[in-house]
């Protein structure tokens, strides 16, 4: 057993009954490493054998002393058309993050025979690009901690004849109807029997290939800073980064902004990479619902997906918001101020001079999504101010003050 948690923390342990999370339970209660030791349970009700195990983990705490908090899953919880394990695997976690002030950290007992099938399934369903091979410690603001990785299930049982652990077996893992059920008793088996083959070299791959993750991360987490504070970045520098980097890059600013988890494909990353990286003047992507990607002339843009204003009217001083601009008006005027989106054939006269809005923003390399939210500012129809980037000779634009609250 690996302790990754300090002696003076108040640790909680995952307990499901089966032989995994009670040998860890008991592991735990054994070292003594810990200020307060309690155990969560949750029931879910879906086998015959449930309420037994509930029974046998209540008995071996009273046996101990230990805190014992269970939960039920409501009997209407799951969805037919839903994948039982991932809804069940939502509840539990809901119900560790509401006891998460009783606790410093999480311990869950997933062992080796659990990441070498976790490295297979992510290598032969193609997760293995965009995520950790093998299974990453969480936080979920408390750390989660595997402590068993490193222990086979095997050496498990052996523990638990040794030290008499009561325990009881999950008929459903001796199924082969899930697909890692059929990795665990139909893959693996045939490859620890080829002459040469382990397959415990798998954890040796996991964990370099989380070493080389965390460069990638390193090197992407330094792009995203930049992404973040000025909501854009050099179109040209992006086209130097190594390929995985960009992906990197793209795929966190997608799960850092999607309200929940959101699955990307390979393809579609590469498809945006490739387009940043010709000549085309401007490409749009989505990111999210709330985000997309913005391609325009040297630089990217992060911009919101918010709903867009398409006039205002202005009969009086003060500031007013429109489509990410700040637009000040600091005295009295005597006629109404009229602010809409661009239209085509718009054009604002300067020293008498007719300048067609479309040039305009041709010539000063205006993102699409900028000119398609800029506020143009008329008076009695007349085109007096177009965003940041123009203002006529009108007695108005005295009192009249537009900034850009996003990148420019």
């Amino acid at each position: 057993m690996e302790i990754n948690w300090k002696e003076t923390d108040r640790v909680a342990v995952a307990v499901s009954g089966g032989v995994d999370s009670m040998v860890l339970l008991d592991k735990v209660r054994r070292s003594g490493h810990y200020k307060t030791l309690s155990i969560l349970h949750v029931h879910h009700g879906l086998r015959a054998e449930s309420d037994a195990e509930a029974a046998m983990i209540v008995e071996y705490c009273g046996q101990y002393e230990l805190p014992f908090h269970m939960t039920r899953v409501p009997s209407d919880y799951f969805n037919p058309d839903r994948s039982i394990q991932n809804e069940a695997r939502d509840f539990r976690y809901r119900f560790f993050d509401d006891m998460s002030l009783h606790f410093d950290c999480l311990l869950t007992a997933h062992h080796r025979d659990d990441q070498i099938e976790t490295v297979l399934f992510r290598l032969f369903t193609g997760r293995s690009q965009l995520q950790p091979l093998g299974i990453s410690q969480l936080d979920r603001g408390y750390p989660v901690y595997r402590p068993l990785l490193r222990d086979s299930k095997a050496s498990l049982y052996h523990y638990a004849a040794r030290h008499q652990v009561p325990f009881m077996e999950d008929t459903s893992n001796e199924k082969s109807d899930y697909t890692r059920n059929a990795i665990r008793h139909q893959l693996i088996p045939v490859i620890n029997q080829i002459e040469g083959l382990s397959a415990t070299h798998l954890n040796d791959l996991a964990d370099w290939q989380s070493e080389v993750l965390a460069i990638i991360k390193e090197q992407a987490d330094r792009i995203l800073a930049v992404f973040n504070e000025q909501r854009s970045y050099n179109r040209q520098l992006f086209n130097t980064l190594n390929p995985v980097v960009k992906r990197q890059v793209l795929m966190s600013l997608i799960e850092n902004h999607a309200a929940s988890h959101a699955e990307v494909s390979r393809h579609y990353l590469d498809e945006i990479i490739r387009v940043i990286s010709t000549d085309k003047a401007q490409a749009s992507y989505p990111l999210t619902d709330e985000l997309q990607l913005e391609a325009a002339y040297d630089q990217l843009y992060l911009v919101d997906s918010l709903d867009q204003l398409n006039e205002l009217m202005i009969t009086r001083p003060g500031q007013f918001e429109f489509n990410g601009f700040m637009i000040q008006l600091t005295a009295p005027i005597t006629d109404i101020i009229r602010v809409r989106v661009f239209e085509p054939g718009d054009y604002i006269i300067i020293n008498q001079q007719h300048q067609k809005l479309s040039r305009i923003f041709i010539n000063k390399k205006i993102p699409r999504f900028l000119r398609e939210r800029m506020p143009v500012v008329t008076v009695n129809e007349e085109v007096i101010a177009v965003g940041n980037l123009k203002k006529n000779h009108h007695p108005f634009n005295q009192h009249l003050h537009i900034k850009f609250k996003g990148a420019e």
